[in-house]
This record gives C-alpha cells, sequence and structure tokens, in this order.
C-alpha cells in the first residue's frame, strides 16, 4: 500500500503528526505495521501519535528534548537519530540537543554518551552544523569564572550553611562544586557528599567537581529543562531514588507539578506502563508528603500490591 493509501487509511492528522515526531522511520513504521496487523496500527497511531503526541503540556522543545536524553539512556540509536532530526526541523537549538545527550554522562556513563554523540556528530556535520556548535561552546573552565559566590550562598538552605560539615567540604572540595550542590539538592547534597568523603575524599572530590561544579552548572540549557529531562532519563533508566531528587528539582526551578506528571505519562510510549506507573506512584508520594495534591487532582493514595 503506498503512503497516500495509507494516509488516506490512517489520517491525515496522523501522518502530520508522525512526521514531525519521526521524520525518518515514520512511513516506514506504519507501512510495516499496516501489513502486519492493522488493528495494532491503529491502535498506535491513535494513542502514541494522535494521542499522547499532541499533548500540550510540554512545549515541543521541551518533549523533544526530553526525548532526545531517554533515548540516549536507552541506546535507541535510530530512535535518536530521528528525534535529532525532528528537534533541529522545529528549531530546537544544536548545543541544546547536545546538551542533554552530554548531561546523560552521569547516569548513563561514557559507554551509554559516546555512541549518542556519534549519532549527533555525524547529523552535525551533514547538515554543517559544526561551525556553528563551535562557536558556541563554553571555555575550557565553563562558566567558573562569571559564577558568585555571595549570589550562589543566597540561594543556600539556612539549614545546610549552618551545618559543621559545610564549612569543611567547602575548604576540601571548593564552593563552586559544593555551592552548586547545595542549591541544586538542599538538605540532601551534603548528606551524600559527607558519606563519599567520609570513604575516599579523593574520589568524593573527583565525583562532586565533574557531577556540581562541571556538568550542572555548565548553563547550556536552562535547569528547569534540565531537570525535566533528567527525570525523564531517570525514569527511562529505572533509577528510581534519583528521579525523585529530580521531580522536585525540577519544581524548585520552575516546573508545573503537571509538567512533571507529562515527562512520566509520555514515558510509557517508548518505555511501557510499569516504569510510568512506578514513577507516578512516587511523584503521588512526593506531592503528598508536601500537601499539594490538590495540584493533581487529589489523587487517593496508590494502591500497594502484597505479594505473600
Amino acid at each position: 500500500m503506498s503512503n497516500s493509501d495509507l494516509r488516506a487509511k490512517y489520517g491525515a492528522s496522523a501522518f502530520d503528526a508522525g512526521l514531525k515526531l519521526q521524520p525518518q522511520s515514520f512511513e516506514r513504521c506504519v507501512a510495516q505495521r499496516d501489513r502486519l496487523d492493522q488493528h495494532f496500527t491503529r491502535l498506535w497511531l491513535d494513542f502514541a501519535i494522535t494521542g499522547m503526541g499532541r499533548r500540550s503540556v510540554l512545549d515541543t522543545r521541551t518533549r523533544l528534548l526530553v526525548l532526545v536524553g531517554q533515548f540516549t539512556m536507552a541506546k535507541g540509536h535510530e530512535a535518536l537519530e530521528d528525534t535529532i532530526q525532528a528537534a533541529l526541523a522545529t528549531g530546537v537549538a544544536s548545543r541544546e540537543i547536545l546538551e542533554i545527550i552530554l548531561q546523560c554522562v552521569v547516569y548513563g556513563g561514557h559507554t551509554t554518551v559516546e555512541p549518542a554523540i556519534q549519532v549527533f556528530y555525524r547529523i552535525a556535520e551533514e547538515q554543517g552544523l559544526l561551525e556553528e556548535l563551535r562557536a558556541s561552546q563554553l571555555p575550557s573552565d565553563g562558566n567558573d569564572r562569571r559564577r558568585s559566590y555571595e549570589e550562589e550562598r543566597r540561594t543556600w538552605h539556612s539549614e545546610d550553611v549552618a551545618d559543621p560539615r559545610c564549612a569543611v567540604l567547602m575548604a576540601r572540595h571548593g564552593w563552586l562544586a559544593v555551592g552548586r550542590g547545595l542549591t541544586l539538592r538542599p538538605r540532601h547534597h551534603l548528606n551524600m557528599l559527607a558519606w563519599l568523603d567520609t570513604m575516599d575524599p579523593e574520589f568524593a572530590g573527583l565525583w562532586v567537581r565533574f557531577c556540581y561544579q562541571g556538568m550542572y552548572a555548565r548553563g547550556v540549557v536552562d535547569d528547569k529543562t534540565r531537570l525535566l529531562c533528567m527525570v525523564g532519563d531517570c525514569v527511562a533508566a529505572g533509577a528510581e531514588t534519583q528521579a525523585q531528587g529530580h521531580m522536585r528539582g525540577a519544581m524548585r526551578n520552575g516546573a508545573s507539578p503537571r509538567e512533571v506528571m507529562e515527562v512520566i505519562f509520555q514515558t510509557c510510549i517508548n518505555f511501557g506502563m510499569p516504569p510510568m506507573l512506578q514513577a507516578l506512584g512516587l511523584f503521588v508520594d512526593i506531592m503528598a508528603a508536601d500537601g499539594r495534591l490538590g495540584e493533581i487532582g487529589n489523587p487517593p493514595p496508590r494502591a500497594r500490591s502484597h505479594v505473600k
């Protein structure tokens, strides 16, 4: 069946939406699915493409950047390539797309990020973006020279500032590293850093300078978007504890509860219902603990199964 016949069969709106999300693979996927099972094809299009794919809770830029991060984490390189192409076609900055790939190094490591960099580099080379990327890169010391101790100190929680471990850890590892963690993870960062520092101060310093002074202070993508992407990364990777921390972090940096929830909902398309439901339960727990359930419809406590 030709593409025009498939468009007539399944609807122009589904095709238009699908081509925006999957510019390289969509028509092939529809044709293959149609040959195998037309009912499944209809269900897939109605749910994933014209349904979930056209929801407006997240703006297009954020939704595509979340997908870039998730496909990087999942090593779904064909889907990653499609999403990079879709993001570029809708005007998302190439530097922001690359940044979301690079941020995955924290939870995915270099074995996850390296093949994604190769996919991105090939597309950037083909589209003549390398000069633009070279011109927009950070200096070799990142943002260190532009950061202000006085300004950032105002963002730290008073309990962290009063904690005797704070001054000790700053003296050992530097305020640029420790301070960024205090801003992003109040009343948590000191506990993690002190725990690592007790076991191996050298490793603790390498870790906090790479993650917090380095990756989390780059500022290429605003913190709200970066943290929403990290929620998606963690849900895709099954990193539940870290996902909770980034859910809170995203909301502290301006994301609405509905936006965080939408990242979770969207995950079910590519990673299935179980991780989505697990993450959703964790998010409901956060909202309940913070007395904010009314902002997401006052859901009852989630049902918990008891295996005997």
